[in-house]
């Protein structure tokens, strides 16, 4: 293959027979800088008990103070996270943020800094989890963990670091891009690694709608920017997550009363998006349950056009009577296969019969929708070969279920372009990245996979998933030789 750089000619030549060049994939949707930091942190995935998670911790080493971990998930433990196994581990202030990142597990130490008690009432879409008597029990959902955040240490110089590491790891993997969903100050880092000459990533970046008055007083516009950063929409919750149980439902999780929670008034919603499209702001809105999601459509489809599409992050459980609606709107939806390896279980525990609209990918696809395909890293691996295989073979992780819904597979080359064409036309390039064709940006990935991968047909994806990246370009340059 040959790959262009700005480099003088004459051009380089690589050879790598057999591989299959695919362009750069783009994960379409990133917490970065999180997963950067969580990586140096108390690491709490795969803790098959609370007894091995608090272990875990007892072996943590303060930052700033607290100790501080991420990736717990208490669904399959016999005993849920609670203060009280904390306290007797560690003196220190702890903050544990759960796998979905939509729950905190914290001590009685950390509570007590945050000033939360029996008598603190819980925030509207939050809610601090009670024991009978009344008492926190180190438990926070939702927006009641934002009582806690303006306690924890600043991140400081160790972010800057952090993601360089975690921009290494990506290219390692075949990432080119990434549509990072994060805080202002994310965005401060990386735009000092692009002027430094040292981000080698393109980002589409999504700040929090709680900044909008200030994206607007700077005269933020997205779809604008430069060839590494381009400036993206608010980012808004309509609800929480199915791992948390705070995903907002038409109708109640099996076996229960409780339809999730509504993160976000309809309201205060409605007057952001229209607030921020006036001043040629998009909007990125977080909708997993399907009364989310029919809400995000019924806020989107009238919205006004601005630069770059409104989007839906996550999509997960749709009602069939809104299945055509975002690609009627042209609404990208944005989705994390990889999520399926882990949620199976989940879905048919707390959905029920309504786990046939859960990651069906296919029908999703073939009903006009843009699908676009990411990670949502650091609550799944940013390795697009793990949301590759989740599309195509729809086996969970620990292989005891295969073909889950089968209906639902998607081909290779269908995943490939929700990793690449697709999140190229949410961020308003696809005129210049995407595919691979004269003219085009040189970001692409040199993958050495077996045949069967792009023969298709059963463990089609479990193939690919067993080869690996050889090569990452961006921008002409090789960032990553094998």
């Amino acid at each position: 293959m040959d790959i262009e750089r700005e480099a003088p000619s004459p051009l380089p030549r690589y050879e790598r027979p057999g591989a299959l060049v695919t362009p750069g994939i783009v994960d379409g949707h990133t917490h970065f800088g999180m997963w950067g930091l969580g990586r140096r942190r108390v690491q709490l995935h795969a803790a098959r008990t609370r007894e091995e998670a608090v272990g875990r911790v007892a072996r943590g080493v303060p930052e700033g103070g607290w100790i501080l971990g991420q990736g717990w998930d208490a669904n399959g433990w016999s005993h849920p996270p609670e203060r009280g196994v904390l306290d007797a581990v560690t003196t220190h202030p702890v903050f544990l943020e759960s796998l979905d990142v939509h729950a905190a597990w914290v001590n009685s130490a950390a509570l007590r800094i945050a000033g939360i008690d029996r008598s603190t009432p819980d925030p509207f879409g939050g809610r601090i989890v009670r024991d009978p008597s009344g008492e926190p029990t180190g438990l926070l959902l939702e927006r009641a963990i934002e009582l806690l955040l303006p306690h924890l240490p600043a991140v400081g110089p160790s972010l800057r670091s952090a993601i360089l590491e975690a921009q290494a790891e990506a290219h390692r993997l075949g990432v080119t891009g990434i549509h990072d969903v994060e805080s202002l100050e994310t965005l401060q880092v990386l735009e000092g690694l692009r002027d430094s000459g040292e981000l080698k990533l393109r980002v589409l970046f999504h700040p929090p709608v709680a900044d909008l008055r200030r994206l607007i007083a700077v005269g933020w516009k997205s779809g604008t920017g430069d060839r590494w950063i381009t400036r993206g929409g608010v980012k808004l919750f309509l609800d929480g997550s199915l791992g948390s149980r705070t995903a907002w439902m038409l109708q109640p999780f099996e076996g229960t009363r409780d339809r999730g929670m509504p993160i976000t008034a309809l309201e205060v919603a409605g007057e952001a998006i229209s607030l921020a499209a006036t001043w040629g702001i998009s909007a990125t809105v977080h909708a997993i349950g399907d009364a989310a999601v029919r809400r995000a459509l019924d806020l989107l489809e009238g919205a006004p056009r601005v630069g770059i599409p409104h989007r839906i992050e996550h999509f997960q459980c749709v009602d069939p009577r809104d299945l055509l609606r975002a690609g009627r709107a042209g609404i990208p939806v944005s989705m994390q296969p990889a999520h399926l390896l882990t949620d199976i279980p989940m879905v048919d525990r707390h959905w029920g019969p309504r786990g046939a609209n859960a990651y069906h990918f296919r029908s999703i696809a073939e009903a006009g929708n843009i699908l676009v395909f990411g990670s949502d890293v650091p609550v799944a691996s940013i390795d697009p070969r793990e949301g590759i295989r989740a599309a195509l073979d729809r086996d969970s992780a620990d292989g005891s279920v295969r073909g889950w819904r089968g209906e639902e597979r998607i081909s290779l080359g269908r995943a490939l372009s929700a990793y690449t064409a697709a999140p190229a036309y949410a961020g308003g390039v696809l005129h210049r990245r995407g595919t691979l064709a004269p003219g085009m940006d040189a970001d692409l990935v040199a993958w050495e996979v077996d045949e069967a991968a792009e023969r298709g047909g059963g463990r089609a994806g479990a193939a690919f998933a067993a080869g690996r990246c050889v090569m990452t370009v961006v921008n002409g340059e090789v960032v990553y030789d094998s």
